[in-house]
Protein backbone atom coordinates (compact mmCIF):
# COMPACT_ATOMS: atom_id res chain seq x y z
CA UNK A 1 0.00 0.00 0.00
CA UNK A 2 2.81 2.34 0.68
CA UNK A 3 4.40 1.80 -2.85
CA UNK A 4 1.10 2.41 -4.35
CA UNK A 5 0.54 5.29 -2.32
CA UNK A 6 3.80 6.79 -3.43
CA UNK A 7 3.70 6.33 -7.04
CA UNK A 8 -0.47 8.24 -7.16
CA UNK A 9 1.19 11.27 -5.03
CA UNK A 10 4.12 11.48 -7.72
CA UNK A 11 1.99 11.27 -10.77
CA UNK A 12 -0.53 13.72 -8.89
CA UNK A 13 2.53 15.76 -8.60
CA UNK A 14 3.80 15.55 -12.33
CA UNK A 15 0.42 16.07 -13.64
CA UNK A 16 -0.02 19.20 -11.53
CA UNK A 17 3.38 20.09 -12.97
CA UNK A 18 2.55 19.53 -16.28
CA UNK A 19 -0.76 21.77 -15.87
CA UNK A 20 1.49 24.53 -14.13
CA UNK A 21 3.91 24.55 -17.16
CA UNK A 22 1.24 24.51 -19.92
CA UNK A 23 -0.60 27.64 -17.67
CA UNK A 24 3.27 29.16 -17.84
CA UNK A 25 3.64 28.59 -21.62
CA UNK A 26 -0.21 29.90 -22.37
CA UNK A 27 0.86 33.05 -19.98
CA UNK A 28 4.10 33.39 -22.16
CA UNK A 29 2.17 33.36 -25.35
CA UNK A 30 -0.04 36.15 -24.19
CA UNK A 31 2.50 38.14 -23.07
CA UNK A 32 4.46 37.86 -26.17
CA UNK A 33 1.21 38.49 -28.56
CA UNK A 34 -0.16 41.69 -26.32
CA UNK A 35 3.34 42.61 -26.06
CA UNK A 36 4.01 42.45 -29.99
CA UNK A 37 0.82 44.61 -30.29
CA UNK A 38 2.06 47.08 -28.29
CA UNK A 39 5.15 47.56 -29.85
CA UNK A 40 3.41 47.55 -33.27
CA UNK A 41 0.72 50.46 -31.88
CA UNK A 42 3.49 52.31 -30.43
CA UNK A 43 5.71 52.39 -33.61
CA UNK A 44 2.92 53.24 -35.56
CA UNK A 45 2.25 55.98 -33.33
CA UNK A 46 5.66 57.16 -32.77
CA UNK A 47 7.88 59.71 -34.11
CA UNK A 48 9.55 56.83 -36.57
CA UNK A 49 6.04 56.40 -38.35
CA UNK A 50 4.58 59.97 -38.17
CA UNK A 51 4.60 62.90 -40.77
CA UNK A 52 7.72 64.40 -40.93
CA UNK A 53 7.30 66.58 -43.94
CA UNK A 54 4.44 68.15 -45.95
CA UNK A 55 4.98 69.20 -49.41
CA UNK A 56 2.78 71.79 -51.47
CA UNK A 57 2.53 72.64 -54.92
CA UNK A 58 0.01 74.89 -56.77
CA UNK A 59 -0.73 77.46 -53.89
CA UNK A 60 -0.60 80.82 -54.52
CA UNK A 61 -3.59 82.31 -52.46
CA UNK A 62 -4.31 79.61 -49.79
CA UNK A 63 -2.51 77.77 -47.77
CA UNK A 64 -3.12 74.44 -47.85
CA UNK A 65 -1.25 73.41 -44.92
CA UNK A 66 -3.21 75.78 -42.35
CA UNK A 67 -6.10 73.68 -43.87
CA UNK A 68 -4.88 70.39 -42.99
CA UNK A 69 -3.89 71.64 -39.26
CA UNK A 70 -7.51 72.66 -38.59
CA UNK A 71 -7.96 68.74 -39.31
CA UNK A 72 -4.99 67.94 -36.86
CA UNK A 73 -3.20 66.34 -39.98
CA UNK A 74 1.00 67.91 -40.30
CA UNK A 75 4.21 67.25 -38.68
CA UNK A 76 3.53 64.79 -35.98
CA UNK A 77 0.41 63.18 -37.09
CA UNK A 78 0.78 59.44 -37.22
CA UNK A 79 1.09 58.14 -40.87
CA UNK A 80 -1.75 55.70 -40.49
CA UNK A 81 -4.25 58.54 -38.91
CA UNK A 82 -4.27 60.67 -42.03
CA UNK A 83 -7.33 60.64 -44.01
CA UNK A 84 -5.92 61.51 -47.46
CA UNK A 85 -10.04 62.10 -48.53
CA UNK A 86 -10.91 64.51 -45.49
CA UNK A 87 -8.18 66.77 -46.28
CA UNK A 88 -9.29 66.57 -50.24
CA UNK A 89 -12.77 67.20 -49.15
CA UNK A 90 -11.72 70.35 -46.85
CA UNK A 91 -9.54 71.69 -49.16
CA UNK A 92 -12.46 71.92 -51.71
CA UNK A 93 -14.41 73.44 -49.06
CA UNK A 94 -12.14 76.95 -50.39
CA UNK A 95 -13.37 78.56 -52.86
CA UNK A 96 -9.97 79.43 -54.60
CA UNK A 97 -9.43 75.94 -54.83
CA UNK A 98 -10.67 74.05 -57.76
CA UNK A 99 -8.89 70.58 -57.29
CA UNK A 100 -7.26 68.97 -54.85
CA UNK A 101 -4.92 66.00 -54.75
CA UNK A 102 -3.76 64.67 -51.22
CA UNK A 103 -0.77 61.86 -51.44
CA UNK A 104 0.37 60.00 -48.06
CA UNK A 105 3.41 58.38 -48.47
CA UNK A 106 5.02 55.46 -46.00
CA UNK A 107 6.61 56.10 -43.13
CA UNK A 108 5.95 60.01 -43.03
CA UNK A 109 5.78 62.20 -45.96
CA UNK A 110 2.46 63.83 -47.49
CA UNK A 111 2.39 65.62 -50.43
CA UNK A 112 -0.83 68.14 -51.27
CA UNK A 113 -1.24 69.21 -55.19
CA UNK A 114 -4.00 71.86 -55.48
CA UNK A 115 -5.40 74.24 -58.74
CA UNK A 116 -6.55 77.30 -57.74
CA UNK A 117 -8.76 79.14 -59.56
CA UNK A 118 -8.26 82.59 -60.92
CA UNK A 119 -10.30 85.67 -60.75
CA UNK A 120 -12.27 86.04 -64.52
CA UNK A 121 -14.59 88.93 -64.10
CA UNK A 122 -16.33 91.04 -61.39
CA UNK A 123 -19.79 90.75 -61.16
CA UNK A 124 -22.62 92.94 -59.19
CA UNK A 125 -25.07 90.57 -57.83
CA UNK A 126 -28.22 92.35 -55.87
CA UNK A 127 -25.64 95.40 -55.15
CA UNK A 128 -22.43 93.43 -53.92
CA UNK A 129 -19.62 93.25 -56.39
CA UNK A 130 -17.89 89.52 -56.35
CA UNK A 131 -14.74 88.61 -58.04
CA UNK A 132 -15.95 85.07 -60.26
CA UNK A 133 -13.98 82.16 -61.73
CA UNK A 134 -14.35 81.05 -64.88
CA UNK A 135 -16.55 77.79 -63.43
CA UNK A 136 -18.57 80.72 -61.90
CA UNK A 137 -17.47 80.20 -58.39
CA UNK A 138 -17.51 83.53 -56.44
CA UNK A 139 -14.08 83.42 -55.10
CA UNK A 140 -14.45 86.57 -53.01
CA UNK A 141 -15.96 90.13 -52.13
CA UNK A 142 -14.00 92.67 -54.21
CA UNK A 143 -13.75 95.40 -51.28
CA UNK A 144 -10.46 96.80 -52.63
CA UNK A 145 -12.02 97.29 -55.99
CA UNK A 146 -13.35 95.01 -59.18
CA UNK A 147 -10.84 93.71 -61.19
CA UNK A 148 -12.05 94.38 -64.35
CA UNK A 149 -13.71 93.06 -66.61
CA UNK A 150 -17.50 93.60 -65.13
CA UNK A 151 -21.08 91.76 -65.90
CA UNK A 152 -23.49 93.48 -64.72
CA UNK A 153 -26.78 91.42 -64.14
CA UNK A 154 -30.21 92.30 -63.90
CA UNK A 155 -30.07 88.80 -61.27
CA UNK A 156 -31.58 90.00 -57.81
CA UNK A 157 -31.03 87.05 -55.29
CA UNK A 158 -28.47 87.12 -51.72
CA UNK A 159 -24.76 85.45 -52.70
CA UNK A 160 -21.97 84.22 -50.83
CA UNK A 161 -18.68 84.30 -51.70
CA UNK A 162 -17.92 80.37 -52.61
CA UNK A 163 -21.38 80.31 -54.37
CA UNK A 164 -21.32 79.26 -57.95
CA UNK A 165 -23.74 81.20 -60.21
CA UNK A 166 -25.77 78.58 -61.89
CA UNK A 167 -27.87 81.54 -64.12
CA UNK A 168 -27.50 80.16 -68.02
CA UNK A 169 -27.22 83.83 -69.08
CA UNK A 170 -24.77 84.36 -66.84
CA UNK A 171 -23.21 81.36 -66.91
CA UNK A 172 -22.94 82.73 -71.25
CA UNK A 173 -21.58 85.92 -70.23
CA UNK A 174 -18.53 84.64 -68.64
CA UNK A 175 -17.86 82.05 -70.78
CA UNK A 176 -17.83 84.81 -73.82
CA UNK A 177 -15.39 86.48 -71.61
CA UNK A 178 -12.91 83.92 -70.94
CA UNK A 179 -12.79 83.31 -74.64
CA UNK A 180 -11.13 86.84 -74.95
CA UNK A 181 -8.02 87.34 -75.27
CA UNK A 182 -6.88 88.97 -71.74
CA UNK A 183 -6.43 92.25 -73.56
CA UNK A 184 -9.58 92.84 -75.23
CA UNK A 185 -11.18 91.43 -72.00
CA UNK A 186 -9.89 93.73 -70.16
CA UNK A 187 -11.74 96.76 -71.61
CA UNK A 188 -15.73 94.51 -71.78
CA UNK A 189 -18.59 94.98 -69.99
CA UNK A 190 -20.86 92.42 -70.33
CA UNK A 191 -24.41 93.23 -69.73
CA UNK A 192 -26.84 90.06 -68.96
CA UNK A 193 -30.75 90.81 -69.43
CA UNK A 194 -33.20 88.41 -68.67
CA UNK A 195 -32.12 85.64 -71.97
CA UNK A 196 -30.12 88.05 -73.35
CA UNK A 197 -26.33 88.92 -73.22
CA UNK A 198 -24.71 91.94 -74.67
CA UNK A 199 -21.54 93.55 -74.01
CA UNK A 200 -18.92 96.66 -74.92
CA UNK A 201 -15.83 96.82 -75.59
CA UNK A 202 -13.57 99.78 -76.09
CA UNK A 203 -16.85 102.03 -76.63
CA UNK A 204 -17.81 99.20 -79.51
CA UNK A 205 -21.70 97.84 -78.35
CA UNK A 206 -21.85 93.94 -79.15
CA UNK A 207 -24.73 92.10 -79.31
CA UNK A 208 -24.54 88.86 -78.19
CA UNK A 209 -27.69 87.07 -78.04
CA UNK A 210 -28.57 84.09 -76.18
CA UNK A 211 -25.73 82.35 -73.72
CA UNK A 212 -24.95 79.79 -77.27
CA UNK A 213 -21.73 79.23 -79.02
CA UNK A 214 -20.03 82.33 -76.91
CA UNK A 215 -16.80 80.68 -77.83
CA UNK A 216 -17.37 80.87 -81.63
CA UNK A 217 -19.16 84.52 -80.89
CA UNK A 218 -15.63 85.51 -79.34
CA UNK A 219 -13.67 84.29 -81.94
CA UNK A 220 -16.11 86.64 -84.75
CA UNK A 221 -15.87 89.49 -82.17
CA UNK A 222 -11.72 89.04 -81.96
CA UNK A 223 -11.60 89.06 -85.39
CA UNK A 224 -13.47 91.99 -86.52
CA UNK A 225 -11.80 94.26 -83.79
CA UNK A 226 -8.24 92.78 -85.34
CA UNK A 227 -9.77 94.39 -88.70
CA UNK A 228 -10.61 97.72 -87.43
CA UNK A 229 -13.66 98.68 -85.71
CA UNK A 230 -14.46 102.26 -85.42
CA UNK A 231 -15.80 103.59 -81.84
CA UNK A 232 -19.87 103.75 -81.79
CA UNK A 233 -20.12 100.71 -84.18
CA UNK A 234 -22.23 98.24 -83.20
CA UNK A 235 -21.15 94.60 -83.81
CA UNK A 236 -24.10 91.86 -84.06
CA UNK A 237 -22.55 88.26 -83.46
CA UNK A 238 -26.16 86.27 -83.14
CA UNK A 239 -24.96 83.98 -85.61
CA UNK A 240 -21.53 84.11 -85.03
CA UNK A 241 -20.63 82.38 -88.77
CA UNK A 242 -22.65 85.47 -90.32
CA UNK A 243 -21.44 88.74 -88.11
CA UNK A 244 -22.80 91.99 -89.34
CA UNK A 245 -20.99 95.40 -88.26
CA UNK A 246 -23.15 98.61 -88.38
CA UNK A 247 -20.39 101.72 -88.04
CA UNK A 248 -21.94 105.01 -86.26
CA UNK A 249 -23.10 107.17 -88.92
CA UNK A 250 -25.32 104.38 -90.36
CA UNK A 251 -26.64 104.00 -87.18
CA UNK A 252 -27.49 107.64 -86.45
CA UNK A 253 -29.27 107.71 -90.09
CA UNK A 254 -31.45 104.50 -89.08
CA UNK A 255 -29.46 102.32 -91.81
CA UNK A 256 -29.05 99.25 -91.53
CA UNK A 257 -25.36 98.33 -93.37
CA UNK A 258 -23.72 95.15 -92.36
CA UNK A 259 -20.31 93.99 -92.80
CA UNK A 260 -21.71 91.58 -95.20
CA UNK A 261 -23.33 94.23 -97.35
CA UNK A 262 -20.17 95.81 -97.84
CA UNK A 263 -18.47 92.39 -99.06
CA UNK A 264 -18.95 91.75 -102.78
CA UNK A 265 -21.34 88.62 -103.82
CA UNK A 266 -20.39 85.31 -104.90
Amino acid sequence: MNTMDHRIAERRQQVTEDRARGRLRWLIWVVLVVGSIALVVWLLNSPVLSIRSVTVTGAQRTDPVAIANDLTVGPGTPTMSVNAGAVEAALLENPWIAEADVIVTWPGSMEIHIAEREPLAAISIDGVVFHAAADGVLVERASDGAIPPLIETDRSAVAHVGDRITDGSTLGGIEFLSALPPALRRSTTVTVTGTVVGAELDGVTIVLGRPTDMVAKAAAVEALIAMGVERGSRIDVTAPLRPAVAPPQSQLEGETGTLEESQPSD
